[in-house]
């Protein structure tokens, strides 16, 4: 496997075809691999940037709460834990050592802390979602001194 490179700046090469999907972009990529056509000078280039953004529901005082209480059961887990491991005390059971009180203690602080920042975010969008950067076109970018004979192979396909 070639070792990945920083891309610094815009490839330079002619686009050997532009697709709607990334992975319509690589299945021809795939094409031509299968085909001995030396892919390691092939950028995808992404263009027109758009973002998209799913709306996946609304943070409810219930949501920020429960949101709080799972994060703050795994800090807690973490400490309880550490304090298990080493506290060198004798009592090495799950409910009477240190991480089940951490869990417990953790989740409620997790829900009060989870309550606390939607209050002071009240007048802030409620609304939850996932935002992700998709591109309208994909640009195959290629070598001038091949791009005839990457051409003549996907031509074929």
């Amino acid at each position: 496997m070639a070792s990945r490179r920083p891309v610094t700046q815009i490839p330079h090469g002619e686009v050997l075809g532009s697709y709607r999907t990334h992975e319509d972009a690589q299945k021809a990529v795939r094409f031509l691999a299968e085909k001995d056509f030396d892919v390691s000078s092939l950028t995808i280039v992404g263009s027109n940037l758009k973002i998209v953004e799913p709306v996946t529901g609304m943070l409810t005082w219930a949501a920020a709460a429960g949101r709080g209480a799972l994060s703050g059961a795994w800090i807690g887990m973490l400490f309880g834990l550490v304090f298990m491991l080493l506290g060198g005390g004798t009592d090495a059971s799950l409910t009477t050592g240190a991480l089940l009180p951490g869990i417990v203690i953790g989740v409620g602080l997790g829900m009060i802390w989870g309550i606390a920042i939607k209050a002071i975010n009240r007048k802030q969008s409620a609304v939850m979602s996932s935002p992700q950067v998709l591109a309208t076109t994909y640009d195959i970018i290629c070598p001038p001194g091949v791009v005839n004979e990457a051409q003549a192979i996907l031509a074929a396909r």
